[in-house]
């Protein structure tokens, strides 16, 4: 049941994602066109690498999975389920996101994660699920799996330990072909209160790895080439200058009654440092510090 639940759980979100995408009229103010990023110098017009490798490092930080969850497993027989709200910041104020976005996007964008998590043996712990970006038609399918290295020691003062590895793929994106991969690495403990409350304070680190390239962009969209022998190239494309890298550390606690949990989560992200390199050149990344604030409700099984 829980494996046939996790299949139409991703199916169910990438067909609402389609969906989304399917009509120019649910076009909100997060939603990309890349075709802005591109200037005309001599006939011919030139991709903005660094907006273009900007704005996915910030793009890719808001839409990559979220943790919410302590290092503990879920156990052999172990099944969850959550929604998660988060408030992410962005820098709204530059250019990779005015000239790059339909609307007049926000300093804060709101995200909804949603998130099927399996327990398997030994200390084994799967999960599959999406993330939607308010105000968009973006959503990312994302999947994870977790290894507790040590678990278990709960009325010991000795913490928990687990490894994770994460990853996504962008849909409804006009243009963008975005990847994410992410490692963590996560401490918690378990603090019991009678017999069916515990809270469980958690923290770890997140490297972050981004991947993004453009599809074909028209700078004219509107003029009809066969018709208008122009002589400006007006077709250009983002290359992949590279992996972007970011820094997730993150902080927070989950609070279980009976079936029901409930965690907050944050993550402080520095800004990107990592510069990629195209034919030569080098392309600098220079998105900003981002915060992340998140809710979690969900059921255990």
């Amino acid at each position: 049941m829980p494996r046939r639940f996790l299949s139409s759980f991703a199916l169910a979100a990438f067909g609402l994602s389609l969906l989304l995408g399917s009509s120019e009229a649910w076009a909100g103010p997060y939603d990309l066109r890349l075709s802005q990023l591109g200037t005309m110098a001599n006939g011919v017009v030139t991709g903005n690498d660094g907006d273009f490798r900007s704005l996915a490092s910030e793009l890719g930080v808001l839409m990559a999975p979220k943790p919410v969850d302590p290092a503990d497993s879920l156990g052999l027989s172990g099944f969850a389920v959550s929604a998660d709200i988060s408030l992410n910041t962005i820098s709204n104020g530059e250019n990779f996101w005015k000239n790059a976005t339909r609307g007049d996007p926000g300093k804060v964008a709101p995200t909804l994660q949603l998130m099927g998590r399996k327990g398997l043996w030994p200390g084994i712990e799967v999960g599959a699920g999406a993330t939607h970006l308010f105000g968009s038609r973006l959503w990312t399918i994302s999947g994870y799996g977790k290894v507790a290295i040590h678990e278990g020691f709960h009325h010991l003062p000795i913490p928990s330990i687990a490894l994770r590895g994460m990853f996504s793929r962008l849909v409804g994106a006009e243009d963008m072909n975005m990847t994410t991969g992410a490692f963590d690495i996560s401490i918690s403990h378990v603090f019991g209160v009678g017999k069916t409350v515990n809270l469980t304070p958690y923290a770890g680190y997140q490297g972050l790895m981004i991947f993004a390239r453009s599809g074909v962009l028209d700078a004219t969209p509107t003029t009809d080439e066969y018709l208008d022998k122009s002589p400006v190239l007006s077709e250009f494309v983002f290359k992949d200058a590279g992996m972007i890298y970011r820094h997730r550390p993150f902080v927070g606690f989950r609070f279980i009654f009976s079936v029901l949990r409930v965690g907050v989560e944050a993550m402080i992200v520095p800004g990107g440092k990592r510069e990629g390199e195209i034919e030569g050149n080098k392309v600098a990344d220079k998105s900003g510090l981002q915060q992340q604030y998140t809710l979690s409700l969900g059921l255990d099984f």
